[in-house]
């Protein structure tokens, strides 16, 4: 028995380690490129650092006005611009799927002729390469005579990409949902539509969560399919394809500055779905418990 109890401790040690390892590997290049973000305007991207000074991240919130440090050949885009237009079209994109998502899964709460064949049919938006989705879309409007632009031509790409995951999600939902719930709400008098808005829909609150979340973070980051069809001027760029643009010429700390920007708008976004979730949970607990007493007190 000490033995095993020895051997336990060890392997729990040193599961504690591993975990302790991948974080640090998650999460130190964060860390290095806020340092970075902090070099001094004549500093290169790499160590060592020249100085310490916040020039950088006065150059990310004022784009294209040049000073005495301005370099030949300097990325002068607007960051801050696409980054503005990601988080609107994410937010978009992760509404717009969420709810086309959830009256699909309605749709396959019941089997129907075809159903397997149209589930596929959805899971094609994951299995077609990105970049042959935007080149393909690209050349039908371009044949069509419609210029793309990140409201239209790049909205419908990401909703193409995001909503068979967000199908998945609520899949899994209605597969753990307890069908006497609603039948409960509509013995006790509850019409269809009550039953849905107060039974099923708090009941899966934590799916909608998780598909806004998914939607949400998949769209922000996608570039293979937004490189065609945002539009050909950097006002219209999402953020992704702006960083790309940048890369081409010469890298500077603003980039860093960026990034530990958007890192610790991701950390916050995180932090408000973990939020809302506990919130979403604790509320499904309490009315489950409100809708199984009276049907308990029936019974007995």
């Amino acid at each position: 028995m000490e033995n095993t109890t020895k051997r336990f401790s060890l392997s729990g040690a040193l599961f504690r380690v591993y975990i302790v390892l991948v974080l640090i590997m998650l999460y130190f290049p964060f860390v290095i490129m806020a340092v970075l973000s902090f070099q001094g305007p004549r500093g290169g991207h790499t160590f060592p650092l020249r100085e310490v000074s916040s020039w950088w991240w006065w150059k990310l919130f004022h784009p294209g006005q040049s000073t005495e440090f301005s370099d030949v050949g300097e990325f002068l885009g607007n960051y801050l611009g696409a980054l503005g237009r990601s988080l609107v079209l994410a937010l978009v994109v992760a509404i717009l799927s969420t709810i086309m998502a959830l009256m699909a899964a309605h749709a396959f709460r019941k089997p129907f002729r075809g159903s397997n064949a149209v589930f596929y049919l959805w899971l094609l938006g994951i299995i077609v390469p990105g970049i042959t989705v935007s080149l393909g879309l690209f050349l039908v409007l371009n044949r069509l005579g419609i210029i793309p632009n990140w409201t239209s031509s790049a909205l419908a790409v990401h909703v193409m990409w995001t909503l068979p995951f967000c199908l998945i999600i609520f899949l899994m939902g209605f597969n753990r949902f307890d069908l006497d719930l609603e039948d409960a709400a509509l013995v006790y008098g509850a019409n269809p539509l009550q039953a849905y808005w107060y039974v099923v829909l708090p009941v899966l609150q934590p799916f909608i969560l998780s598909s806004l979340l998914f939607g949400f973070t998949l769209s922000l980051d996608e570039f293979q399919r937004s490189l065609l069809l945002t539009g050909t001027t950097l006002e219209t760029q999402t953020l992704p394809v702006m960083i790309m643009a940048s890369v081409t010429t010469r890298i500077t700390p603003t980039l860093y500055a960026l990034g530990t920007l958007t890192t610790l708008l991701s950390f916050a976004v995180i932090a408000l779905y973990i939020f809302f979730l506990i919130r979403a949970e604790r509320k499904t607990g309490e009315a489950l418990v409100e809708i199984r007493e009276p049907k308990a007190e029936g019974e007995a």
